[in-house]
Formats: structure tokens, sequence, C-alpha cells
């Protein structure tokens, strides 16, 4: 286990989980602190404290393509998944080297929204415009990144060969490098700790603004080729740093997962117990405001754990749609 750890509460005797679960800690692994994934697990292992009696401890790591092997294997209890880490790490494909036969989903609990963000006073207006520039590269803790980014460069027609490619670790990492100056745009999920920090240290350019994209139905087929994704108009909020004005950018959904080994009950009393306490969850975290408990499965080709089957045949969200 990494040093780095949060923890909620003090583990205590729970019927609905069981008596061998009582002095358990159940660990989330995340991506680092600061990143929506980090923040979420936070507020959801808060929850499960307070709602469950469960001793829950947050694990920040480099990114899924560190811990989803490990949560395959057990080594961690749950994590967040996005749709595309969790098809293609159950099947040992693109950036995942091997399979994770023993990844599980529990449920949709946002749709996380994804654009590339530039200083507010540059002339790159659209995506389009990135052709030449200079935009992070590699994402070799994220590796989800490259997958991202692609299909926010597809809307365009463009590929990292239409670009200059910066070698960067993550996303995040990224954002850090428009904050410097060293990259002309990047991309990054909205609401992250990164991009209000980048807004300040661009203050003298304008902060950061959010570039509008490409909602076609030619963008679409282009960006599903790739991942399933779609368009989401982002309206200028306090917490939606970089939208000064109405902006269309990329979503996809977050899954809650787990492993094959987990408990039938935990699960099962994890998964009602999002269900029902959406108004704490959104009081955690803005991006708990996209939840909607009564779309809580999708159709991805990657198995269900069997408790949250059970939970979701009565509530008749089963079986899922694409």
């Amino acid at each position: 286990m990494l040093a780095k750890l949060i923890g909620f509460g003090i583990a205590a005797t729970v019927a609905a989980t069981g008596a061998a679960n009582a002095q358990q800690v159940r660990v989330i692994a995340s991506n680092p602190q600061g990143s929506v994934f980090f923040q979420g697990s936070a507020v959801i292992g808060k929850l499960l404290d307070e709602k469950l009696k469960m001793q829950v401890r947050v694990q920040p790591t480099g990114g899924s393509s560190t811990y989803i092997p490990q949560m395959n294997a057990g080594d961690i209890d749950f994590g967040f998944t996005n749709v595309d880490d969790s098809m293609t790490a159950f099947k040992g494909t693109g950036n995942f080297k091997r399979p994770s036969p023993n990844l599980r989903l529990m449920a949709v609990t946002f749709p996380l929204t994804l654009g590339v963000v530039v200083p507010g006073d540059s002339p790159i207006k659209t995506i389009a415009d990135l052709k030449g520039k200079r935009i992070p590269s590699g994402y070799n803790a994220q590796s989800t990144g490259r997958i991202l980014q692609d299909a926010v460069l597809a809307t365009e027609g463009l590929t990292m060969k239409d670009v200059t490619g910066v070698p960067t670790q993550s996303l995040f990492s990224g954002v850090d490098l428009l904050g410097e100056g060293k990259v002309d745009a990047a991309t990054i999920a909205m609401g992250v700790a990164q991009i209000r920090q980048a807004h300040a240290n661009l203050s003298s350019r304008g902060g950061v603004r959010f570039l509008n994209m490409k909602s076609t139905p030619d963008a679409m087929t282009a960006i599903r080729k790739i991942l399933p994704a779609r368009p989401i108009l982002i309206q200028p909020a306090p917490h939606t740093v970089g939208v000064a004005v109405p902006t269309t950018i990329m979503a996809y959904n977050i899954f809650f997962s787990t492993n094959a080994k987990m408990s039938d009950d935990v699960v099962y009393n994890i998964v009602k117990t999002l269900h029902d306490n959406k108004p704490a969850l959104v009081a955690g975290h803005p991006v708990f405001r996209g939840f909607d408990p009564k779309a809580m499965t999708q159709e991805i080709g990657v198995p269900w754990h069997p408790g949250a089957i059970k939970f979701y045949k009565e509530t008749g969200q089963w079986p899922p749609k694409g």
C-alpha cells in the first residue's frame, strides 16, 4: 500500500455488510490529489463511513492504468474507471497489456466532462486551430489520457500527427505545463484543481478558456469510433472555471468499480447507499450533479458485480442499456 492514505471514521460492526467486514479497511484507489477522481473518492468514502459505518481510505496513485490491475488482483477494493479504461482493461487491449478479467462494474456515478483549455487571450478559438500547436503528449502515468485527447481531436479530423507533442506524465501535469507557458493548449476534465491553478497562473492572460467542441453528426461518429462519449453543453457557473459563455465539450461515463472477489452484500449495500443519497454526494462535490439514481447502469461489454445486479433488478434498471 502507498503511504498516502486518507481515512474516514473508525470501523464498526455493521449488520448489512457482515461482521467479517466490521474491522476491515476498504481502500478506494484514485488519481492524484486534486483530481476529480480523488475528490469524488473522498466524498464516497465519507458517505460509506457515515451511512454504513464502513472504514474507508482513499489511496492516490499515478492513475487508473496503475490501480486497475491492482484492483483486478484484489489488492485494492474500489476505484473509479472511465468507460474506455473499463473496456480496454477488461480485455487487455489498448493501453493495458494484460487483461483484468476480475474487474466488475458497480454503478455509473457521473459523466466526466472533458475538453481543451487555452489561455484566455490565445488566438486558438476552435479544436481545428490546434493544428501545428504544442499540446501535451505521452501520458505515461495516465495512459487513458491519450485516448481521451485523440477523441477530442477527432471531432475536427485531427490526430497527434497534426500537432506538436510535448511529453508529460498525465492530463494533470499537462495543465501544469499550460500554466507554465510550455504548451499552447491542454486536455483536461472540468473542475480539477489544476485548472484553477492554471487559471490563477495565467491571470495576466485572462485565465484559461475551454474551446467549443463541434457536435455535428460527423464529429460524434468520429468520437464514438474511439470511445462511447457524447457532447454536453456547459453553462457558465462558479464551479465551471474556464467557461465564460455556453461551451460544448465531451462527456463520458465514470463507473465506481470493484473486483469479482468482493462480497455481494458489500456491493449491494454500497450501490443502494449511492442510489439513496444523491444530495449528500452533490454537497460533497459538484461533479455528482450529473449522477442519476435512475440511470446507474450501462452496457459496455464489462461484467457487472452480482451484488449490484441484485439491486438494479429490484429498482428496474436491469438489464442495462448501451
